[in-house]
């Protein structure tokens, strides 16, 4: 049986909507964006499928990696480790006109969702500001949840097209043990006061091999659950150096 990774992903678009549905039954603010949203997917579903008639695959998905900047130093970091990521902004990235001419294009051929991803992206408000202009498309936006502001959840709460995703690595140790001391607070903290205004977001977890049991259990969801967390995505860990390949996930681990 051939696998078709355009169908696999088309698939994957209407799982993603059903299911936030589902989750945001009692949010009127996200379902009302999501029945547009829902009409704007399918418009560019039609579009995707006229450009695949003419021999062009066009992408569901798109991840822009708005910033090389971040303000934190993960232990295995493999954007630093790769010389990709810094403490200060680069002289070369792109403007937020550039960015948003990207959007636009994006739109046009019909891609539903762009991952905004850096560095830490909430450096960059300026490009954040562009993509809130384009409702037809769902940012996720990946971050390490030390910057939100008021600024922010204000914007957040305007544009629901704008979704948060939290990276955790599970319990307060853990976390703060890769990515600095009270940073788990923070990332509780700002979970919290986004459930208390009905904000939509979501966790991105890296997983690892002694972590992965933990981020599992049915604890740990409920847990995320329980503060407002409404999708999750697992992200496995990518070895920096021969020093940290015993952290990677094994084949059979990988099948849990």
């Amino acid at each position: 049986m051939d696998f078709k990774i355009q169908d696999y992903l088309e698939e994957g678009v209407e799982y993603i909507l059903k299911d936030s549905m589902r989750a945001c039954i009692r949010n009127p603010k996200e379902i009302i964006y999501l029945l547009k949203f829902s009409k704007h997917a399918r418009k560019a579903t039609k579009i995707r499928q006229k450009h695949s008639k003419n021999g062009q695959n066009i992408p569901v998905f798109l991840i822009a990696s708005i910033t090389s900047s971040c303000n934190l130093h993960c232990t295995g970091c493999y954007s630093r480790a790769n010389d990709a990521c810094a403490d200060t902004e680069p002289v070369n990235q792109l403007t937020d006109d550039e960015w948003e001419d990207i959007f636009i294009q994006a739109k046009e051929m019909g891609i539903s969702f762009i991952v905004l991803a850096g560095g830490e992206p909430m450096l960059r408000e300026d490009v954040i500001l562009k993509a809130s202009k384009y409702p037809e498309i769902l940012f996720p936006i990946f971050t390490n949840g030390t910057m939100l502001n008021k600024n922010y959840l204000k914007l957040f709460d305007a544009n629901r097209n704008l979704v948060p995703v939290l990276s955790i690595e599970g319990n307060e140790e853990v976390t703060d043990l890769r990515r600095g001391e009270g940073i788990y607070r923070q990332l509780i903290e700002s979970m919290e006061t986004m459930k208390k205004k009905s904000i939509i977001f979501g966790a991105s977890l890296t997983f690892t091999k002694g972590n992965l049991k933990n981020l599992l259990s049915r604890k740990y969801i409920d847990q995320l659950h329980d503060l407002g967390c409404k999708v999750i995505f697992f992200i496995e860990y990518v070895p920096v150096n021969e020093n940290t390949v015993d952290l990677a996930p094994s084949d059979s681990e990988r099948e849990l």
